[in-house]
């Protein structure tokens, strides 16, 4: 067995190669966002674009689009997914931090998304709340955030808190057998999940070769978040939980945010 174990800043370097086995299929979010770029004027940003996965149909239905992320091993799968699709002349990478919005080509941007918990990986309030105002900074005038989150309830926690778990098992075309097997340590004082995650490759010679990584996201509740944005310069903030724009509630698995800025804080820097 290969346990590669050695620490790393970028905790999706070792990761990235079978990062898109779960997430690929996963289209509810993007039909959601298809749906608010509909008529928008002007770019859009997305804040932690991880692989591509948004940025690609995006593209693909006429937009221009402008990735960030802080991880260049996942900024690479980008550029050979939007390569492959021959999608260049729409998409734009960038390598940099969610906090920096700023640094950002193309603006300003008709719609800023952080996407699928992306908001999370930054791991302090201070981090957080720094980069809603940069993203308001590089907003159009009527320009709207989007902010797709894990509505953290209770039951949530305690479920991510309840030790080990599979969480899922791929079978490659080589008919190697991926398995991903997750760990949750949950601080409700620092609001922080903890997460450690290995995952199993297995040849069909039964060589067995192991990847892992650890990283830290925090999660916000909806009044925090709501006061977060109002600092941060926005208005009109509506909260809903599903990708069907149902409201948010006890029962809700996601919480999703959308914002525009006031005109008071559009175009201040």
């Amino acid at each position: 067995m290969n346990d590669d174990a050695a620490p790393t800043v970028d905790p999706y370097q070792r990761i990235a190669d079978v990062y898109d086995l779960e997430h690929d299929e996963f289209r509810d979010d993007i039909d959601l966002l298809l749906q608010f770029a509909e008529g928008v004027e002007g770019p859009i940003l997305e804040l932690g674009c991880g692989s591509g996965r948004i940025l690609a149909p995006m593209a693909e239905a006429g937009l221009t689009v402008v990735g960030m992320d802080t991880s260049e091993a996942m900024l690479a799968r980008a550029r050979t997914r939007i390569a492959s699709a021959n999608l260049g002349g729409r998409v734009t990478l960038v390598a940099g931090d969610m906090t920096d919005a700023t640094i950002a080509p193309g603006g300003p941007f008709s719609l800023v998304v952080f996407s699928l918990n992306a908001l999370m990986h930054l791991d302090t309030p201070v981090r957080q709340l720094e980069a809603l105002r940069n993203a308001r900074r590089v907003l159009a005038s009527h320009g709207q955030l989007i902010i797709d989150l894990v509505n953290p309830t209770p039951d949530y926690l305690v479920s991510l808190a309840a030790g080990p778990a599979l969480e899922g098992s791929w079978v490659l075309d080589d008919d190697s057998i991926v398995d991903k097997l997750t760990t949750r340590t949950i601080s409700a004082c620092d609001q922080t999940i903890g997460a450690t995650i290995w995952y199993d490759i297995v040849a069909p010679d039964g060589q067995l070769v192991r990847l892992r990584t650890h990283f830290e996201l925090r999660y916000l509740h909806r009044n925090e978040l709501t006061l977060m944005l109002t600092d941060a310069g926005y208005g009109d903030i509506r909260v809903y939980g599903s990708y069907e724009m149902n409201p948010l509630d006890d029962a809700s698995d996601r919480m999703v945010v959308t914002a525009r800025p006031t005109q008071r804080e559009v175009g201040v820097l």
